[in-house]
């Protein structure tokens, strides 16, 4: 039975060691009814990124372009009018497709015409034993990992993470493009993160609507700094960032008075060893400096520790 064609999007920055292992898993991709392809934008990388690549132009359907300017969101962007089909499905360079994907997310969109923005289920591929104290007692793993999972079923924006999105490509032939002042930036460590949240907030108050498919599963690559603490708090430092400017027209009550009660605590429980309430406040600590730097005319300053 054949149907409309989907293509899957990427962007990628200097990833040549991770790249084989994530395209080998897609290599291994069912094909869904109509076929798929696959564009891989490079965002200027400087190893081997754009050789790795081209290696695997024999075994996918593959074409690789170039984005040189810094900027997740622009290399997507390019990737637009490149978009075969009439689903266009967004992903990371570190993930870990299911054999039956595309499969699951060509059912949900063809049994759903009433959506035209669907998520799926993100799971940790964590490295190694997560210690103690790193815990969702402490923190969200949705924040930290991506990580996304509940029943099938009509969805909000904020049901729909990255590593696993899919948009009808007719929105982007009608002009919607990725806000190119959020997300990954490597001129800019302490970027704002919610690229995608950005564009899907942005669709769903234009009238657009959701489903997320439960069966259609990636899993998200942990690499070992992202289990450590500093990491973690810069990780919240941005997240604080980029709520700062999605909201950043409301005002929040007591946030001054907030930022003073977790930053006092937060100095007393860096002393301490590790623990979840340790990480707990030291993570809401960060992401209020966030939230205040996120603000306009405020400074970003960098985080603590």
């Amino acid at each position: 039975m054949s149907g409309p064609r989907m293509t899957v999007v990427f962007a990628t920055r200097d990833r040549a060691t991770l790249l084989p292992r994530v395209l080998d898993r897609f290599a291994e991709l069912q094909s869904p009814p109509g076929g798929w392809s696959l564009v891989v934008v490079d965002n200027g990388s400087r190893d081997r990124t754009v050789e790795v690549l081209r290696s695997y132009t024999d075994r996918l359907p593959l074409t690789a372009l170039s984005c040189p300017q810094p900027g997740k969101n622009r290399a997507l962007n390019a990737a637009l009018q490149h978009l075969q089909g009439d689903l266009a499905v967004f992903t990371d360079d570190d993930v870990l497709p299911e054999p039956d994907w595309l499969v699951r997310l060509r059912a949900a969109a063809d049994s759903h015409p009433e959506a035209d923005l669907f998520g799926g289920t993100v799971l940790p591929d964590w490295p190694q034993p997560k210690p103690d104290w790193l815990c969702e007692r402490a923190v969200e793993f949705s924040v930290l990992y991506a990580q996304q999972r509940r029943p099938s079923g009509a969805c909000g924006f904020a049901d729909i993470f990255g590593p696993n999105m899919a948009v009808r490509s007719a929105i982007f032939a009608a002009g919607t493009r990725f806000a190119e002042h959020v997300g990954p930036d490597d001129t800019n460590p302490l970027y704002a993160m919610g690229s995608e949240t950005e564009l899907l907030r942005r669709l769903e108050g234009a009238g657009h609507r959701g489903w997320f498919e439960a069966s259609a599963c990636v899993r998200h690559i942990i690499r070992p700094e992202q289990m450590e603490e500093r990491w973690i708090l810069n990780r919240a430092f941005r997240y604080g960032v980029g709520e700062g400017r999605h909201y950043a027209g409301r005002r929040s009550v007591g946030l001054l008075v907030r930022r003073l009660v977790y930053g006092i605590a937060a100095r007393g429980s860096a002393l301490l060893p590790p623990s979840p309430r340790r990480l707990r406040i030291r993570y809401r600590d960060r992401w209020l400096a966030g939230v205040a730097a996120g603000r306009p005319a405020a400074r970003a300053s960098p985080p603590s520790g």
